[in-house]
């Protein structure tokens, strides 16, 4: 089946990347965010985990020239192009202290500069904390593409306007000419600000200019060159551009110039690359940020069958926000910690929801988040695993996961009736249950119904958030598996009775499922292995008294569960359009695995792989 949009919204809401998009759907992504609705109090420390490794940061990098390319204008060679004058503003740079034969203020305008990003590299600056990543340029070339140099001139006693084209002066005769090589540094420090947006600062060092060289060139047709005070030649001001000492001092003098503008130019394109990779995403937006997932929706999309018998469901809200200092660089990866909180709406349906749930799930045993593994097991085609490098990585904690839990409880989504029809349908019609048939076991029940009145199931869960969903992890070598207790799940068997559904008993009973997760390609599959009933018991008066229905609860609360889980249920997870949409980089993305982690298995990880495209 394809992809839902639950699943890209997913995919950026766990990472904090989990940073592409926030609000009730992704229709918001380009304006204002509405305030989340889940409470804040509900919001657990450092539950999740999202880390990029050195391996996936180096392929991110590897695009770093196409990157600096998009941001700062494409030129042949490898070579970004810089309209000085679009970046820093119009006005002209000023030589301080004038230029030589040019007796009073000089400058350049027209400024327009190559800039070599071959010789770029960036990577992840290990231990820090709050995170940099270094861009790097070592003996990188500038070159002049335009410019034009100007001041006055004294000319046969007057002083009048001169002009000058700016090129080249190194390599020329190669297929990289260039006025200047330099080295220099610009770190991206990433953190987040008291309103919880991204607040990337950009640190430039000084940059350090190995060699200057460059010629000026004579046009009679600039306007400098134009202007006739006597009756000379109109041009005869500009012959000063051939000569070599207005050269000589014109390199000099550059080289003072050269600094602070490398400067600038490095932190504006700082700030480009910041703007291009991560403003379309989360620059400028809180990261306290909130999805919706229509939980009925997916139902339906993955099990029309199941889908019919829920009756309406809350959607489902996933908050998160940074962590005081969430980013650092530990063990060569890029780690974010975030704070979540999973919430619904109590559904109509659910049997004491509860409202405070501020400490019940903080309070949960969690042990620290373990060191992330290098490889995971991955499906392979054959049907058999071999072990894959992991690129990006996010790990859930358990607070968060069993908050979770309860919230799909609270939402209303395992409020289920099932109904003769539909246990007629899923025993593929050995299986008709009416009053009739069920007085044979429990004498009594014809006395208040028809014999061939339909009989139903209805499953009412209890949401106090102190009794929510257990959940213990355990991994195995192709499967994740999850064994999870409900507690105090209500049952009740029903008849319909002139026109309306009448109860016949009301039982409540702790329900344990086993619950096999495994990755198949781009597939979740949950897999129901076993459904226990531990504890049950009849509650209140029942219909029909003379009937056993204490030695009946136990199977038919046993029927009700498994009915719910007796098939696989199969989603499609696209990590690929949640990087595409993130990153505009082209880059390939593959889910690898899901894995219990960590000392107690308090963890659960998901692991991601990123590849060239066309990559096995």
């Amino acid at each position: 089946m394809p992809a839902t949009p639950f699943w890209q919204r997913l995919a950026f809401w766990l990472p904090g990347l989990l940073l592409a998009c926030g609000g009730q759907t992704c229709g918001g992504c380009n304006g204002p965010l509405p305030p989340p609705q889940a409470p804040a109090a509900l919001l657990t420390p450092q539950v999740v985990q999202a880390r990029i490794t050195q391996h996936g940061f180096n392929l991110i990098a590897s695009h770093l020239v196409q990157l600096l390319q998009a941001v700062l204008g494409a030129g042949p060679g490898g070579v970004a192009v810089i309209d000085v004058a679009k970046v820093l503003g119009p006005q002209p740079l000023q030589f301080a202290g004038g230029l030589g034969l040019f007796n009073g203020q000089a400058g350049v305008r027209d400024l327009v500069l190559t800039f070599d990003v071959l010789a770029a590299t960036v990577k992840l600056v290990d231990g820090s904390n709050p995170a940099r990543i270094q861009l790097s340029f070592d003996h990188a070339r500038i070159g002049v593409q335009k410019g034009v140099v100007f001041g006055a001139a004294s000319v046969i006693g007057f002083d009048s306007d001169a002009a000058c084209h700016l090129k080249n002066g190194l390599g020329t005769a190669t297929q990289t000419p260039h006025m200047a090589t330099f080295s220099g540094t610009v770190d991206l420090v990433l953190g987040v600000d008291a309103q919880s947006k991204l607040a990337i600062q950009v640190e430039v060092s000084k940059p350090v200019l190995h060699s200057v060289g460059f010629a000026l060139q004579k046009d009679c047709g600039l306007g400098e060159c134009t202007d006739q005070f006597l009756l000379e030649s109109p041009c005869l001001e500009c012959e000063l551009c051939a000569t070599g000492q207005l050269a000589s001092d014109a390199i000099n003098a550059t080289k003072d110039l050269l600094g602070p503008l490398l400067t600038q130019l490095l932190q504006v394109a700082g700030n480009l690359v910041v703007k291009q990779v991560l403003n379309g995403a989360i620059n400028g937006k809180p990261l306290d940020i909130e999805v919706s997932v229509d939980l009925k929706a997916i139902l339906q999309g993955v099990s029309p069958f199941l889908g019919g018998l829920t009756g309406d469901a809350n959607v489902l809200r996933l908050r998160t926000r940074p962590s005081p200092q969430a980013f650092i660089v530990q063990g060569a990866a890029l780690q974010a910690r975030l704070d979540a909180a999973v919430f619904a709406q109590s559904a109509a349906c659910v049997v004491d929801p509860g409202q405070d749930a501020t400490t019940v799930f903080a309070k949960l045993a969690q042990s620290a988040p373990p060191a992330l593994p290098a490889t995971m097991l991955a499906s392979t085609k054959s049907g058999d695993s071999a072990p894959k490098d992991i690129d990006v990585a996010v790990l859930l904690g358990r607070r968060v996961i069993e908050e979770a839990a309860w919230s799909v409880v609270r939402s209303g989504l395992l409020c289920v009736a099932i109904d003769t029809g539909a246990l007629y349908q899923v025993s593929a019609g050995k299986l008709l249950v009416t009053a009739g048939a069920l007085d044979l076991a429990l004498p009594g029940i014809t006395q208040f119904a028809e014999p061939d009145a339909p009989i139903r199931l209805a499953i009412r869960p209890n949401a106090r958030p102190e009794q929510a969903p257990m959940v213990q992890l355990q991994q195995e070598a192709t499967a994740t598996v999850a064994t999870v207790r409900v507690w105090q799940l209500g049952i009740g068997i029903e008849a319909f009775v002139h026109g309306r559904w009448l109860t016949l008993v009301e039982m409540q009973a702790d329900a344990d499922a086993v619950l096999a997760i495994s990755v198949l390609g781009p597939q979740v599959v949950v897999t129901a292995r076993k459904v226990a009933i531990p504890h049950v018991v009849v509650v209140g008066d029942p219909v029909a008294p003379g009937a056993n229905w204490q030695a009946l609860a136990p199977a038919v609360a046993q029927m009700a569960v498994t009915l719910l889980l007796a098939q696989p249920l199969q989603f499609d997870v696209d990590v690929q359009a949640a990087l595409q949409s993130v990153l505009n980089l082209p880059l390939s993305a593959e889910l690898i695995g899901l894995q219990a982690t960590g000392a107690d298995n308090s963890w659960l990880l998901l692991g991601v792989a990123l590849h060239e495209p066309g990559a096995p």
